[in-house]
């Protein structure tokens, strides 16, 4: 089985267990490296755009150049750019190849395509498509362009890889924090003892929350829990050796260089050590929003200018690992109690014996620019993945707003066929100004009332975009709001999505653009 295969055998199924044992299949019988590299891609770890989305389009411009209404037409049907060019391009009489390696030479083949020349690319993707099956050519397109997504997640290859190996799946998750090497021996170096050099300088699997459950006051005892801000950055490992200095995202990327004032600021802490945290922009002022934080992401240099004017921090609440001793198993009170003694920013924690004092001190959050609260079990060991009853998010309630629907376009995969991505706007005097896109929150029946109203009240055209008539109202939650000069609006908001469909409102009842400048004032 080729990754093909496994793709035909996932995508072709719901059921955890059949997904898991294709995955156990395609491990135990496919090609080493192409098995190193499926994983990859699974996970997340390996999404390395070589082919643009605009040079993937440049192949429809060749091939329908005459007619390009009608490529838009496909493309707003099926809902995906990759699928569109698959079955228009591809050769839909042949069959796939699901047990010879493939990926390795799709990667090769890729970076071919990348040094022929602009003008030549679109014919020679498309010839390289029409030598493929449907599949294949998806599958092409999907692991060149860095969007590939099948319904399986991280955990169930991680499950999938410790059936294989017969290792437990905590120390799986653990070995491959920092991604794999792709070889032939990827899976015995997977199982391979690793040196206590090695082992201090990896992440440690992320410990998660779970939402508050409603009961809580009569289920959960307060006192039992530390208490402490949900502060609105990214979280992230700290880590520092005798050798190194790394710091680590929740998403598994090394982001080490993207905040050199950080690592700077920790060559001087004393210890080695592996710290769980938060990255905040910290100004003289407060706290920076998540917006200006993501100034900061996925930057190749970052400027002097940058540095002074969106300073970074890191802020300690848990201690994993000190001087080459792992505390994860030891109580949360007791790493909390080492972690005290270190000279590291750390958010400050409590423990209440009422509930009452906890929603007080929730209802602090937005002033101090947290996004609500975190409950910890005191007694908890720190464990990766989302453990029941350790870990409880309790977020401050969304802000809202009330917007007119002034644009929509077609959803993605089964909401191809239905407009669900919709462009919302508030009153700027006389002129409806977009604020925000959302296209989550309504029941599938409300999405095709509102697809068959749309289609009936479009007023123009811009490509797979409607303008319609504004008419139609929603209640919108969102998590923060800042300033950004890069919208029309001048605003930007946190996580939008809709909240209902306000049928007992007219488009003059909709919020104006004052009405966020105030909550701007709130939330500072």
């Amino acid at each position: 089985m080729n990754f093909v295969g496994l793709f035909q055998s996932l995508d072709a199924s719901q059921s955890t267990h059949a997904k898991r044992d294709a995955l156990i299949a395609f491990l135990e019988q496919g090609d080493a490296v192409e098995t190193a590299l499926a994983v990859s891609l699974l996970t997340g770890r390996k999404q390395q755009r070589t082919l643009k989305p605009a040079q993937l389009k440049q192949v429809a411009g060749v091939l329908y150049q005459e007619t390009p209404w009608l490529f838009d037409e496909c493309y707003q049907a099926v809902g995906d750019l990759s699928e569109t060019l698959a079955i228009l391009c591809a050769d839909g009489l042949q069959e796939a190849n699901t047990q010879d390696p493939v990926l390795s030479a799709w990667s090769d083949l890729q970076q071919q395509l990348l040094q022929i020349h602009p003008d030549a690319l679109p014919t020679a993707l498309y010839t390289t498509l029409q030598q493929l099956s449907r599949d294949e050519a998806f599958l092409f397109l999907k692991t060149a362009s860095g969007g590939f997504r099948v319904g399986v997640s991280r955990g169930l290859v991680h499950d999938a890889l410790a059936k294989v190996t017969g290792m437990s799946r905590d120390v799986i998750d653990e070995r491959l924090m920092d991604g794999l090497t792709v070889s032939q021996d990827w899976l015995s170096d997977l199982q391979r003892p690793l040196s206590d050099a090695e082992q201090h300088a990896r992440p440690c699997p992320f410990l998660l929350a779970h939402p508050l459950p409603d009961n809580f006051e009569s289920t959960l005892s307060p006192s039992d829990y530390v208490v402490e801000y949900k502060w609105d950055g990214i979280r992230a490992q700290l880590i520092k050796t005798d050798q190194i200095i790394r710091l680590w995202s929740r998403g598994d990327h090394d982001i080490t260089t993207q905040f050199p004032e950080i690592i700077e600021a920790a060559s001087s802490w004393p210890g080695q050590w592996t710290l769980d945290g938060e990255i905040l922009i910290v100004r003289d002022e407060g706290l920076g929003s998540f917006h200006d934080l993501q100034t900061r992401l996925n930057r190749k240099r970052v400027t002097k200018p940058l540095l002074a004017s969106h300073p970074a921090r890191f802020r300690a609440y848990d201690l994993l690992k000190f001087n080459g001793v792992d505390l994860r198993e030891q109580p949360l009170i007791k790493r909390k109690a080492h972690l005290d003694t270190l000279s590291v920013e750390q958010s400050p924690w409590h423990i209440h014996h009422s509930w009452l004092a906890i929603s007080q001190m929730r209802a602090q959050s937005r002033s101090l620019g947290a996004e609500g609260l975190m409950l910890k079990a005191q007694d908890a060991a720190y464990q990766g993945g989302r453990k029941s009853g350790v870990w409880w998010k309790w977020k401050l309630d969304p802000m809202t707003a009330d917007l007119v629907l002034i644009y929509a376009q077609a959803g993605h995969g089964r909401r191809a066929s239905l407009h669900t991505d919709y462009t919302l706007a508030a009153w700027s005097e006389n002129t409806l100004v977009p604020v925000a896109k959302a296209y989550s929150g309504l029941t599938d029946d409300e999405l095709k009332t509102i697809d068959r109203w749309i289609k009936a009240h479009t007023t123009d055209k811009f490509g797979p975009v409607r303008q319609v008539e504004a008419e139609l109202v929603f209640e919108i939650g969102f998590e923060g709001i800042a300033r950004s000069s890069r919208h029309k609006s001048g605003i930007a908001l946190r996580f939008p999505r809709i909240l209902r469909w306000r049928t007992d409102l007219t488009p003059t009842d909709a919020d104006s653009l004052s009405y966020f400048n105030e909550l701007l004032e709130v939330a500072r």
